[in-house]
């Protein structure tokens, strides 16, 4: 977790919430929620000194992976998911994977 975020370098604050998205969708699939939720502190507390869009969407991201878990007891990546890790990690300046 994230103990000084606003001393942090912007760049390295990007990869290490890159990373956690990584993370957070392996706990999606492995039905962690707790260690997801711990994840997604993580990015919230790092987006907080990012400008207003990329907060933006990094609660979009956590609200799509809260919601799969809540409503789906498979815990799988759906589309909705996929679509808001890729367009945050597109935010945070860096490419998602071409299928």
């Amino acid at each position: 977790m994230a103990k000084h975020s606003s001393q942090e370098l912007p760049i390295r604050s990007k990869i290490e919430m890159a990373k956690d998205i990584g993370q957070i969708i392996q706990c999606l699939h492995s039905g962690q929620r707790s260690a997801a939720d711990l994840l997604i502190e993580d990015l919230k507390t790092r987006a907080v000194y990012m400008d207003e869009d990329i907060q933006q969407h990094v609660l979009m991201f956590a609200e799509q992976v809260q919601f799969q878990y809540d409503y789906d007891a498979r815990h799988l990546m759906t589309e909705d998911v996929q679509k808001a890790a890729d367009k945050l990690i597109e935010m945070l300046g860096f490419k998602p994977p071409i299928e």
